[in-house]
């Protein structure tokens, strides 16, 4: 399989984006909000900040302590719901676990026009019934990955296999708005592989995806990330995936660079949005 390098897609995506902001003499601004101490939320808020100095723009980091309560935290998204200096609101997570059981709750607190994860119940309902302000950037990236590798989406043959709300869900809708031929499993069943134009495969094990599972010519779209021993890896174990035709989006260097352009660009569309006063 011909490997899809998703940071030289994501380098393009964001130097495309810099000279478009820069025209328009737009700098948008991204409110983070970090509870608790967890070390990957500071490394992917590191790289959300590195990506919004490449469009011109800046990320203000709300730090709060594993202590804060649901009420503060709620104030705390108030405040920048009303603060016309942010164009976009993003609660990192994982929340601490006294937090993460009313998740929705502050992921519904962020107003749709800021909502740029793509996670406001307004704009995940949206999808089905309307036209959502922002899609989430999981979505978005796999999305850009199929348009660019599959061409045309009528009548593909489209495998998700996982469950998630930011991902597979909204991808669900999409892909059934664009006249795929869908197919969603919430495990990993090497059965379901053997026929498709396109698979997303965000739930399994590291590894898992073996190259006799695979259908010539698919385009792979690998969702799923595992730590080990310091190191990153996804459902698909990419070396034994070279005799097979078709495209690769791997883990690492492929959703995770996509998922923080495609931010960049939900951010963007937000301050151009607040410019017009829409």
């Amino acid at each position: 399989m011909h490997v899809i390098n998703g940071k030289s897609l994501a380098d393009e995506i964001l130097l495309t984006l810099r000279e478009a902001n820069a025209a328009e003499g737009l700098a948008p601004c991204l409110a983070v909000i970090d509870v608790g101490e967890n070390p990957d939320n500071k490394r992917y808020i590191g790289l959300k900040k590195k990506a919004a100095d490449t469009v011109g723009g800046s990320v203000r980091l709300v730090s709060l302590g594993e202590e804060t309560g649901g009420e503060e935290l709620l104030a705390q998204i108030e405040a920048l719901n009303q603060d016309d200096l942010v164009d976009g609101i993003l609660l990192q997570l994982p929340l601490p676990a006294g937090l993460a059981v009313f998740q929705g709750e502050f992921l519904a607190a962020i107003v749709p026009p800021k909502d740029v994860d793509g996670f406001n119940p307004y704009n995940l309902g949206n999808l089905i019934g309307g036209e959502p302000l922002f899609v989430s950037c999981g979505a978005l990236a796999c999305l850009e990955v199929c348009r660019r590798y599959a061409g045309p989406l009528q009548d593909k043959r489209v495998l998700l296999i996982g469950d998630s709300y930011d991902v597979i869900l909204p991808l669900a809708v999409t892909f059934i708005k664009e006249g795929c031929r869908l197919t969603v499993i919430p495990g990993y069943d090497p059965s379901y592989l053997k026929d498709k134009d396109i698979a997303v495969i965000e739930k399994g094990l590291p590894g898992l995806v073996a190259p006799e599972d695979v259908n010539p010519d698919t385009l792979l779209i690998d969702a799923g990330f595992y730590w080990y021993n310091g190191r990153t890896f996804g459902n698909v174990d990419c070396e034994r995936m070279f005799a097979v035709p078709g495209y690769l989006l791997p883990v690492p260097g492929g959703m995770g660079p996509l998922l923080v352009a495609q931010l960049m660009i939900n951010l963007s569309r937000a301050a151009r949005r607040a410019r017009k006063g829409i």
